[in-house]
């Protein structure tokens, strides 16, 4: 009776206790506690009420009395189950979960299919990780009863652990079921789905999760892991943040967040994150790292390499804090000690993607690319997403020259990352190289490389120009430059200059383009001042020390001597442009004993040479270059250049021979071959070249006038003028395209034509002094052919060519004495075909006594003297006494002559009759009748006859033969201009020099990205 009175308030209790009355249940278990204590005052062993005041001392919160009353039990009936299960959880309460577990085993022992000792006991074996048999347990009572929706829970979580994600998903899936509103299975569900990639899945299980309980802390933390799966960092950053405002403490959680702002590019509050991490626990050594990886983001080196240090502290053999102190060591410039660094986190057996690229970066720094290419591949075997590793992949294939391969590299790392600033500006550099070597696709893959800068330029210009740094305008300068934009290039080379760490390198870049831009005095200033910065840090001991870090920014030794090289070959070409050219050589020494290569210092010493004009001296410079690098094109074609302008045709020949086999796809080579060939006579090679020449590049108008003047030379004038029109038409500013085809059309007799290609030719050169000649004697032809010799349009024609001539006063300012002496030659023939003799006679007489060549003698002999004997045949008094030659003998002569035939006359007697003359005769007969040597009336016959002697030579020179010479005049034609063997090839290896001075390297990744967040 009293047993059933007990048990009576016990029900009481509980149905409070489900109603949720606390204190009525209390009052109840506290009635119930009194009555099972007099049931057991009567009857101690009564192991039922044992176990019922148990169970009430656990409701009233009194665990310890309550194992008590369970041991009596138990211990008056060792097969009481309850009492058994009901330990177990005043165990599981008390958090002794080994004990519980005994217990509960202690249960499953006398009855294998106890639900609840299987799901509690399940419960204690995942508490002591021991999941498989949790997993077990768990399943058991799923199975035994599947209406366990907390069974099926704790299934799926134990499942999720074991990666069995789809059969957690099952397992959430009957949970949920059961109980639609449980939100840790939605929770375990968006799990589950992250886990299998099933990220939009996890995306909206996860958001009813929160739906159902937006307070959960871990529910906020999942959506924060999908979201950033699903590469939406902003929403994921926030996720973090709202499960840190519910859980401040959660380390982990403040971790993640300092990681998205690291992703996000905010290093700052990253700092700020991991800080907090460590003031909440300072042994967690990720937040130790991301510190690390901050401060190096942020360019504070010094205070990165400490934190990496620190992580070194509690484990030595850190793989991440090695890493880390490398990738501090690779930005400060230590690429020795970063190696170092690299191979001690490859010494943990750590195969890791970023130290297998911060080993590649720290090889393609100490110039190994062929171990740098071995250690990015084989970071990308370890992640084949790595941009880091696909850009120094790349920048290895182009150092090594296989510009295909790392063309492939950079494609692909467009494909991961389309906006990837290094792969954009390296694919424009490879393709400059490209084109530099391949003159078949140099069109297409010109395009190619504006597409591929300009796409750079309009990538990096998003940033505001306040906020891209030096570096960045560095590149951008290099890209302008080679797109020809040097205006652009110049402010890009600037603003490198005011923001960068390292002025120096785009300091000389900023002078280069001013040299290209053809601002000598202002480039070799810049140079002058860059240069006293740089010798000053060469003689510094922050850069004699290579292995002594000062300051970020500094440079290497190395790094300091190729700039200076480069600096010295601007200015050295400056000085050139300015026909400085004893100082040019001076700095291009200068430049070649800092360089092993010399090629760019010994092309221009070979360039000053040959403005110089000592081809000699170029000669031995360019030999200098091809002794080092026999394959260089470029040098080899100046050498044959140099050794045709020194007229050794046959050496030129044999060098050039060499260029133009079919694997130097050049036309340069060709061209000048043609040239080589042609002056030699051997006019079937030359043609053989010069066609060769054209068939590489239609575009050579070298080439095709060297075939229209071979044409020519052979008599086919209509093949000339063909070949004419083409190179016309590719180059309308060619003087001697446009001359050569006057002289074919004058071949031709078509005289118009031909003056007008003439006028042409000296309007498109007026310096050139053999234009001119062949313009005045154009229109001497066409005179000659169109009008009568006579008339006065032929007069005012050739009168007109002469005042182009006069004008010009080539025969003045020339200082080749052969120009000279034609033009002086076509005015004496246009002054005497226009009757303007005496002047004709005076230009000619100038020009024989310029020793004039043969060619040119003959004819001006020929011409003066028929003007000597015809119209200006003199009279017999003024040759005498207006003679061009022994003018005072002459004179003397005369009046000597003169002088006697009039004494002579005066002594005879009758003169002294003649009225006015007879008192001169009255003193020459005292004169004579002194000496008495004159007797007329003895010797007035002989006296007569030799007066008649003296009249006669007299009057000689009027009876000389008046006829001009019968040899007949041949016609004389200007000197052709030089063979059109390009000239120009000087100012463009100039120009080639300029361009190769920015020497524009491929952009390495910042070594910030090898600290990943």
């Amino acid at each position: 009776m009293n047993s059933l009175y007990a048990r009576a308030w016990y029900s009481k209790a509980l149905a409070f206790l489900n109603l949720k009355n606390q204190i009525g249940a209390e009052k109840n278990f506290e009635k119930a506690l009194e009555a099972f204590d007099a049931v057991l005052a009567v009857n101690p062993e009564d192991s039922v009420a044992w176990q019922y005041r148990g169970n009430i001392l656990r409701y009233l919160d009194r665990p310890e009395e309550a194992l008590q009353a369970f041991e009596k039990a138990l211990d008056l009936d060792p097969d009481n189950i309850p009492a058994r299960y009901l330990k177990g959880l005043t165990f599981g309460y008390l958090n002794l979960t080994e004990q519980a577990l005994e217990a509960f085993n202690g249960v499953l022992g006398r009855d294998e299919k106890h639900i609840g000792a299987l799901y509690y006991s399940g419960l204690a074996l995942k508490q002591l990780t021991r999941d498989e048999e949790a997993l077990e347990a768990f399943t058991r009572a799923a199975e035994f009863n599947p209406e366990n929706s907390k069974a099926w829970y704790y299934r799926g979580v134990i499942l999720s652990a074991f990666g069995r994600n789809e059969e957690a998903l099952e397992a959430y899936g009957k949970t949920l079921k059961l109980e639609p509103l449980h939100s840790g299975a939605w929770e375990g569900e968006a799990k589950a789905y992250l886990a299998l990639s099933r990220r939009r899945e996890a995306l909206r299980t996860c958001a009813k999760a929160l739906e159902l309980e937006p307070a959960s802390a871990a529910a906020w933390e999942t959506q924060g892991r999908i979201l950033k799966g699903m590469g939406k960092k902003e929403e994921a950053l926030s996720a973090f943040e709202k499960s840190l405002i519910l859980e401040p403490g959660n380390t982990t959680n403040r971790l993640e967040r300092g990681r998205l702002l690291g992703q996000l590019g905010r290093p700052l509050e990253a700092l700020d994150s991991f800080e907090s991490v460590l003031e909440l626990d300072n042994s967690i050594i990720e937040a130790k790292v991301g510190k690390g990886k901050a401060l190096l983001v942020l360019g504070r080196y010094q205070e990165s390499l400490d934190a990496f240090r620190k992580v070194l502290e509690p484990e030595p053999l850190s793989s991440e804090g090695w890493k880390g102190i490398g990738n501090c060591f690779l930005a400060m410039r230590r690429p020795h000690e970063a190696l170092q660094a690299y191979e001690k986190a490859l010494s943990s057996g750590t195969e890791n993607c970023g130290i297998l690229s911060g080993l590649g970066e720290v090889y393609y720094t100490l110039g190994d690319y062929s171990k740098a290419l071995e250690s990015f591949e084989e970071a990308l075997r370890l992640d084949s997403e790595n941009l880091f590793a696909w850009n120094g992949r790349g920048n290895a294939f182009y150092k090594l020259g296989r510009y295909g391969e790392a063309l492939e590299a950079y494609e692909t790392l467009l494909e991961l990352d389309y906006e990837s600033l290094p792969a954009r500006y390296n694919r424009g550099v490879t393709f400059s190289q490209l084109k530099h070597q391949d003159t078949d696709f140099e069109e297409v893959l010109g395009n190619r490389l504006q597409t591929a800068f300009i796409k750079y330029l309009e990538l990096s210009g998003r940033l505001p120009e306040g906020e891209i740094g030096g570096e960045s305008w560095k590149y951008r300068g290099f890209a302008f430059a080679e797109l020809g934009d040097y205006s652009e290039a110049l402010k890009a080379f600037e603003n490198a200059t005011i923001n960068g760490s390292e002025s120096s390198f785009p300091r000389v870049c900023k002078g280069i383009t001013l040299l290209c831009l053809k601002n000598y005095e202002k480039a070799l200033e810049t140079f002058e001042d860059a240069e006293k910065d740089l010798c000053a840090a060469v003689e510094s001991e922050k850069v004699i020390k290579s292995g002594k870090y000062k300051e970020p920014g500094s440079l290497i030794p190395d790094e300091l001597n190729f700039i200076l090289e480069i600096l010295l070959n601007a200015k050295g070409l400056t000085l050139d442009a300015l026909s400085r050219y004893q100082e040019a050589l001076t700095a291009f020494e200068g430049a070649r004993k800092l360089s092993d290569a010399e090629n760019i210092a010994c092309s221009g010493k070979g360039l000053v040479f040959a403005h110089c004009g000592e081809w000699g001296k170029a000669l031995k410079a360019f030999d200098r270059i091809l002794t080092h690098d026999p394959k260089n094109t470029q040098a080899s074609v100046m050498k044959a250049f140099a050794l045709i302008r020194l007229q050794e045709f046959d050496k030129a020949i044999s060098v050039l021979e060499e260029l133009t086999t079919d694997e130097i796809n050049s036309d340069l080579p060709s061209c000048l071959l043609g040239f080589a060939c042609f002056r030699l006579e051997d006019f079937e090679r030359a043609l053989k070249a010069y066609r060769k020449a054209i068939d590489i590049n239609p575009k050579n108008s070298h080439a095709r006038n060297g075939l229209s003047e071979l044409y020519f030379r052979l008599g086919d004038s209509r093949g000339a003028l063909k070949e004419l029109e083409a190179s016309i038409a590719e180059a309308p500013e060619n003087s001697f395209s446009r001359n050569l085809k006057g002289r074919v059309e004058l071949e031709e007799q078509a005289c118009e034509e031909a003056l007008e290609s003439f006028r042409r030719a000296l309007a498109l050169d007026s310096e050139d002094q053999r234009l001119l000649l062949w313009d005045v004697y154009a229109r001497y032809m066409y005179a000659e052919a169109s009008f009568e010799e006579n008339s006065a349009r032929f007069r005012h024609m050739l009168l007109a060519a002469a005042g182009k001539l006069e004008k010009a006063a080539i025969w003045q300012r020339s200082e080749d004495n052969e120009l000279k002496a034609y033009a002086l030659y076509f005015l004496g023939l246009f002054y005497c075909r226009a009757h303007y003799f005496r002047k004709a006679a005076d230009r000619l007489n100038e020009c024989l006594s310029l020793d004039p060549p043969a060619e040119v003698k003959k004819p001006a002999d020929l011409l003066l003297i028929n003007l000597r004997t015809g119209p200006l045949k003199p009279t017999w008094w003024k040759w005498w006494l207006d003679a061009k030659t022994n003018h005072l003998l002459k004179k003397l002569s005369f009046w000597l002559i003169f002088l006697i035939i009039f004494g002579l006359l005066l002594s005879h007697p009758a003169a002294l009759s003649l009225p006015i003359i007879s008192w001169p005769a009255v003193y020459i007969n005292h004169l004579f009748s002194l000496t008495g040597n004159i007797s007329w009336p003895v010797y007035g016959r002989e006296y007569m006859v030799f007066i008649l002697f003296l009249v006669f030579i007299l009057l000689l020179p009027g009876f000389r033969q008046g006829r001009p010479s019968e040899e007949e005049l041949e016609p004389l034609t200007p000197p052709y201009p030089d063979l059109d063997i390009p000239e120009s090839i000087i100012e463009e290896f100039g120009e080639k020099l300029k361009k190769s001075l920015f020497s524009p390297e491929p952009m390495e990744e910042s070594v910030s990205k090898l600290g990943d967040f």
